[in-house]
């Protein structure tokens, strides 16, 4: 008999009491719904015929309205009193009563009886649950722009994740050329873009999952792979590109700067408006979401180049604000609610209330200290709606960084409930060659969205036990656990690197002679680091996925792990390096070389097998670099 201790729903709901006894479902049954039309909860209980039928090779029929001759094992009752995402769910000695008012209500308690069902088979606890989530919009962004765009089915596995979790939004982040836009093919051409159809079939594919397709394109930074093109250049603030400035990077890691190529557009130019205009009409049609994200986030350059005197009159926040009223209207324009990120806007507070009141501020921030509180607080106060954006912390750290993800999603949660948020999007972004692979994201998709749903009984959840049970189907209940203990490598490394980063993506990216990420590093610090990766290594082997890409994900895993023990031996040879550079072993180098050749040729595998070909060789063009500095070391 399951209880409190035994039955794992996730996100927890509400309000549960469990009681003594279970019903045990008939060989024989319906699944009766409402006779009136405007009622249909149809896509709801076809779903649970499915789920039943998948995990208890029982049959259940559809009828309208109970018969007395068919056992009526679960009946829908529409109950116009419930908000439009909640439902009620009472089992006992009669069978199953599902209570909703809108067809998203029924979805949402089907997927809490699918979990109810495939952890209980036949014979479910008599329960009573009263649902609802705290978060109107709980969703995903996946960075589709940075070097991996995601195969369909990729993208169709994630959304059936998500409709498990009940989220309900999704946007596909979008800057340089992942869309195939009509008007500009020379952007995309040799690339193996997103199509409009492919869209069209995603945007059908969540909809049918109680899904919200939001479209989301950066509109005034983030556009180097635009304003790099010779016939885009001159729309920028700094045509020639610029240094960023010493606040915004690592001075110890990258002693000569930054230097960065045109992102930003020159906002007095007449031609950008009518650009991003073209943009707009190519993109916004397969959408059929009323919302559009425009980005606007880490406009770096503006007010240092082209907008520099203007800056100085007017100051740098009254361009951004001035140039996001111009976005602003032509997104409502063509019938849309326009989204942004709020990171610009928020250095400039005295000028939120001058935003339109129908606009949507995105706050974002990825470290377990972000200020969600004060920060959301200034939105509120203006009258702005805005959703909270924490992330992941997969990107920029090969196999995640669990602590900090756990503290960042929860912060977000509480202060953005606190402060009266509309929604909750969980980031998962690719910067860097976006090395880490799926899985490694699987869990901030899992935390996250428990909370979006109900902060406060959710903040313990076991996404451990979620994932060994519905993600990975296994039979060891080791992985849950194997993914948070790989995400916290992290936590053995040296403080010297900022929030959003670790140090052993960064051995990676940076040139070998640049020896200053090693400077207060010692030879311990390494072999700490690879005792515990090899311990979680040897635990790969006792895994029993039984999942449809079992011997995928364990791949993955491997070639994580493969990347982290490489960047080790590395922080080694450059600990070398710094102490005594002639006294290198050529064989050392040679076998960092072969390890290299491996772990390239595992990588380009599987990058293939979840996402499309494009992106692979801008993905891997640091290790490229890394493996020809080797041979260069090596001919010394």
């Amino acid at each position: 008999m399951l209880n409190h201790s035994t039955l794992l729903l996730l996100p927890n709901p509400r309000e549960i009491t469990l009681s003594q006894g279970s019903f045990r479902f008939p060989i024989s049954g319906s699944i009766v719904l409402p006779s009136t039309e405007e009622q249909c909860a149809m896509p709801a209980a076809q779903k649970l015929q499915a789920v039943i039928k998948e995990a208890l090779n029982l049959h259940l029929t559809l009828s309208i309205g109970t018969r007395p001759t068919v056992v009526s094992a679960c009946i829908f009752s529409y109950v116009p009193s419930l908000s439009e995402q909640a439902y009620e769910i009472v089992i006992d000695q009669s069978g199953i009563v599902v209570s909703y008012s809108s067809p998203v209500g029924a979805f949402y308690a089907v997927a809490t009886l699918k979990q109810i069902i495939e952890q209980s088979g036949r014979s479910i606890p008599y329960l009573h649950i009263h649902d609802e989530p705290d978060f109107g919009a709980r969703g995903i962004t996946i960075d589709i722009s940075r070097n991996k765009i995601p195969k369909q089915e990729t993208l169709y596995r994630i959304i059936d994740l998500m409709a498990d979790l009940k989220m309900n939004q999704v946007q596909l982040y979008i800057e340089g050329a992942p869309f195939a836009y009509e008007s500009f093919p020379q952007v995309w051409e040799l690339e193996t873009p997103i199509t409009g159809e492919e869209i069209l079939l995603l945007d059908a594919y969540c909809k049918a999952r109680y899904i919200e397709l939001v479209p989301n394109q950066n509109s005034f930074g983030h556009m180097e792979g635009w304003l790099s093109r010779p016939e885009f250049n001159a729309l920028a603030e700094i045509p020639e590109g610029f240094m960023l400035p010493k606040e915004l990077y690592m001075g110890d890691v990258y002693p000569e700067g930054l230097f960065m190529h045109p992102g930003t557009f020159d906002t007095e130019d007449p031609a950008v408006l009518p650009l991003l205009e073209k943009m707009f009409d190519d993109l916004l049609p397969y959408f059929s979401s009323n919302q559009f994200n425009v980005g606007c986030d880490e406009t770096y350059e503006l007010g240092l180049g082209k907008s520099k005197a203007l800056a100085e009159s007017q100051g740098k926040g009254q361009i951004y604000l001035s140039f996001l009223q111009k976005i602003y209207e032509l997104v409502t324009k063509r019938g849309k609610t326009m989204q942004f990120w709020g990171d610009i806007i928020i250095q400039h507070p005295e000028l939120i209330p001058h935003l339109p009141k129908d606009i949507i501020a995105m706050e974002w921030g990825y470290s377990a200290e972000h200020p969600f509180e004060s920060d959301t607080l200034k939105f509120r106060e203006a009258g702005i709606p805005f959703y909270v954006c924490p992330g992941t912390s997969s990107w920029n750290s090969i196999t995640g960084r669990s602590d900090n993800m756990f503290a960042n999603l929860r912060s977000a949660a509480i202060h953005g409930k606190n402060n009266g948020a509309i929604g909750y999007l969980i980031t998962d972004w690719g910067d860097h060659g976006h090395w880490q692979h799926l899985p490694m994201s699987y869990t901030g998709y899992v935390y996250g969205a428990a909370l979006s749903w109900n902060v406060d009984n959710n903040l313990d959840v076991n996404t451990a036990k979620y994932l060994n049970t519905f993600i990975f189907a296994d039979r060891s209940e080791g992985i849950g656990q194997l993914l948070l203990d790989l995400g916290n490598y992290y936590q053995l490394e040296s403080e010297i690197i900022r929030s959003n980063d670790t140090e052993m993506s960064l051995l990676l990216r940076t040139n070998l002679d640049n020896l200053l990420i090693v400077e207060k590093l010692t030879e311990e610090h390494f072999n700490n680091l690879e005792e515990y990766m090899l311990s979680i290594e040897a635990r790969l082997s006792g895994l029993d996925l039984q999942c449809d890409d079992a011997d995928l994900v364990l791949k993955e895993l491997s070639n994580g792990i493969h990347f982290v023990k490489h960047a080790v031996q590395l922080g080694r040879i450059k600990l070398q390096l710094a102490s005594a550079p002639d006294s290198i072993d050529p064989n050392l180098i040679t076998e960092q070389i072969n390890d290299l050749n491996v772990l390239l040729h595992q990588y380009r595998l599987l990058w293939t097998e979840r996402n499309r070909f494009g992106g692979l060789d801008q993905s891997i063009w640091r290790l490229l670099r890394l493996r020809g500095q080797y041979e260069a070391l090596k001919s010394k």
